[in-house]
């Protein structure tokens, strides 16, 4: 899903509307191929048949055709052969048997077990239901392989037979897929669906629950599912087609990779009234963008509206859903009930009835709920939907999100579903790897803060050598672009001390800006690491796959022309924060003030721990335990200690295995550290 539109990353065109302002990536160079890491294609490999947010109808009725390519393009569906068409001369349309190997539309054999270009081969089989008896590919990569010798951008789709859907009055496809393709953010996959014997054609795109971004790789497999009723439904000639085609928006640039196909099933949806929620955001992700953390100072105040929560929500029944009502509740967390708006939305049409063909996914509205937090702490956006008819399957009318208020944080990552490393790719010289970056936007609702620095939880593979890197806070420029917009710069040596054993558990290193940056509420900012230059040891990042709904990220890597631009439109957001308070001058303080905290002993520690603490002079003193989202768990008031050095013990039994934080408080200062508890 998608709300900005992009073309590529080098331009940025800034437009202001009544509610925000939107931002529009015109990007001006083509990112270009690279092979797929190992670890990201495990990772796809691993992910299973579902994804985050499940945006497609399936049928779920009586199945109207179904095909599982054992017997490759001449069809094994009872109604007749596949044709296949592709501009390579029929050399990119494959059909891939048991053994994994590929054939052409002819019967000819490719000779390879596809997918088998050379940025594509490390990925394997496409994970369907029915893999082991056959699936088809359209694998541009090995076609545009060896990319020394030159390459073509490409185009092809291959083609039901004629089915008879007179007595349907809905029609849905699903199926089994997997893809990755370059060069552009727009997946150039689509669904075709004509109703009179190929004459004319009604495109649906094809790219499901997968958030579009170049060089990124889907699910494996991902199941999709198109609910093409207002062609298909009562028509007598119907065809369905999978197209790979160069996406209208730039016109050009697709050349690499692939695309997977198997288990298609067309269906009926037996189901009159369903109506389901699709996502729930903590603001407006088209003009702006949602955080997972925010710090208290850029909550949106009531008499602006207060928290702002984005509903997307589908009918999923095959009939119009009457007086639709949509209720917001903010919950604490502890489950009360902070506030209730209620929208009524009216009727709420079934996709055969939709105004236009193809009807959007989902429909999105956005309700001011006039509630703004008063102090930090976690905090739930629920959503509900219901109309006049009764719903079959009411356990999706409801959806909830987790949302944080810091004391200084603001954040778009998940810091609990950490799982993706973001990565450069190896250099043409050996030994050393690319320059690269990671970074998320950033926009102020209120004026008066100061960014201080950023939090970064770096990647398991970051480091292992000399490695110089920045952080940067970028103030957008729409004229130029990001890559050219002016930014502020902290320059750093890696530590490895910073490398986590694993991108889940991936600890917070804070990097202060060499001097505060004042912020407004005007312009976007963009916080960030970079590389500029090749180097012997890797800057990674872990984050969140799959998670951009956004739009809020970036990624700095090649265009196709050899430039080093930011591209943004990508899938997975890095975790990488900005602070708006003064973190280390806290520190400095209490440290120039004659406190010092020490680390835990032991650590980890599942039972009892020590914590030492040293006073150059009399203080009045207490202990705060915290977890990671800040709340607090236990506070020990220990009076007026003399100068000296103290500890203190503290039994962790009653805490969950995870990473808290201890903060030492003297006369007003803080210093914090952290302790893992097993």
């Amino acid at each position: 899903m998608k709300h900005f539109t992009f073309f590529l990353a080098a331009m940025v065109v800034l437009a202001t509307s009544l509610q925000a302002q939107r931002l529009t990536d015109v990007h001006t160079f083509a990112q270009i191929p690279s092979e797929l890491s190992d670890a990201e294609a495990q990772m796809m490999r691993n992910a299973g048949h579902e994804s985050a947010l499940e945006v497609a109808q399936r049928g779920g009725g009586t199945i109207l055709f179904y095909e599982d390519f054992a017997n490759g393009f001449d069809g094994n569906n009872a109604v007749g052969s596949w044709s296949a068409e592709d501009t390579g001369n029929a050399l990119i349309w494959q059909h891939v048997d048991a053994a994994g190997n590929g054939y052409y539309a002819d019967g000819t054999t490719s000779g390879v077990q596809p997918p088998a270009g050379e940025y594509s081969n490390n990925i394997g089989s496409l994970n369907s239901t029915t893999a082991d008896n056959g699936w088809m590919v359209f694998d541009n990569d090995y076609f545009n392989t060896p990319l020394s010798e030159g390459y073509e951008n490409t185009e092809g789709w291959i083609t039901t037979p004629t089915l008879d859907m007179t007595d349907n009055g809905s029609v849905v496809v699903t199926w089994e897929q997997y893809f990755r393709y370059c060069c552009y953010p727009y997946a150039p996959i689509y669904l075709e669906v004509s109703n009179d014997a190929g004459l004319t054609w009604t495109t649906f795109d094809a790219h499901g629950t997968f958030i579009e971004s170049a060089n990124s790789a889907s699910a494996n497999a991902l199941t999709t599912s198109v609910d093409i009723s207002c062609v298909a439904a009562y028509a007598s000639e119907v065809q369905v087609r999978w197209s790979y085609l160069q996406a209208p928006e730039v016109g050009d640039g697709y050349s690499h990779y692939y695309w997977g196909i198997d288990d298609v099933t067309i269906s009926e949806n037996p189901v009159a009234d369903d109506l389901t929620m699709v996502q729930v955001t903590n603001g407006d992700v088209y003009n702006v963008f949602e955080y997972r953390v925010t710090p208290l100072e850029q909550a949106i105040p009531e008499a602006d509206g207060g928290l702002l929560a984005g509903v997307l929500y589908r009918n999923a029944g095959n009939a119009n859903q009457d007086e639709t009502v949509i209720t917001v509740e903010i919950l604490d967390d502890a489950g009360t009930v902070l506030s209730t708006t209620t929208e009524n939305i009216g009727t709420v049409l079934s996709f055969a009835n939709a105004l236009n063909c193809p009807a959007n996914t989902q429909d999105t509205v956005y309700i001011a709920t006039g509630w703004a937090p008063s102090a930090v702490g976690n905090y739930v956006v629920q959503a509900t939907i219901g109309s006049a008819n009764v719903d079959a399957t009411p356990e999706d009318n409801i959806m909830s999100k987790v949302i944080i208020y810091s004391d200084d944080e603001y954040g778009h990552d998940d810091e609990g579903e950490l799982d993706v490393e973001f990565a450069p790719g190896e250099s043409d010289i050996a030994g050393l790897f690319n320059p690269c970056g990671y970074g998320n936007y950033y926009h102020m609702h209120n004026e008066g803060s100061v960014a201080y620095g950023i939090t970064v939880r770096f990647g398991p593979n970051a480091g292992g050598g000399d490695l110089e890197f920045e952080s940067r806070l970028y103030t957008l420029d729409a004229a130029v672009g990001l890559t050219d917009s002016p930014f502020e710069s902290t320059y750093w040596n890696y530590d490895d001390a910073w490398t986590p054993n694993s991108v889940g558990n991936s600890d917070i290193v804070y990097l202060p800006f060499e001097d505060p940056i004042e912020v407004n509420n005007t312009d976007f900012y963009f916080a960030a690491v970079i590389s500029e230059f090749e180097s012997e040891a890797q800057l990674t990042v872990a984050g969140n796959s799959n998670s951009d709904t956004d739009n809020s990220t970036g990624d700095y890597s090649f265009t196709g022309a050899g430039d080093l631009v930011w591209f943004t439109s990508q899938t997975a957001t890095p975790a990488v924060r900005l602070i708006l308070s003064e973190r280390v001058g806290v520190d400095e303080i209490a440290n120039m003030n004659g406190i010092e905290l020490h680390q835990n002993v032991p650590n980890p520690t599942n039972g009892s721990t020590t914590i030492r603490f040293e006073l150059m002079q009399s203080r009045n003193v207490a202990m705060e335990i915290r977890d990671l989202q800040g709340r607090l768990i236990d506070r020990m008031e220990q009076g007026q200690l003399p100068a000296g050095t103290h500890s203190m013990s503290y039994q962790v039994a009653q805490l969950q295995g995870g990473i808290y934080t201890y903060t030492l408080v003297a006369d007003g200062m803080r210093l914090t550290k952290k302790m893992i508890v097993r």
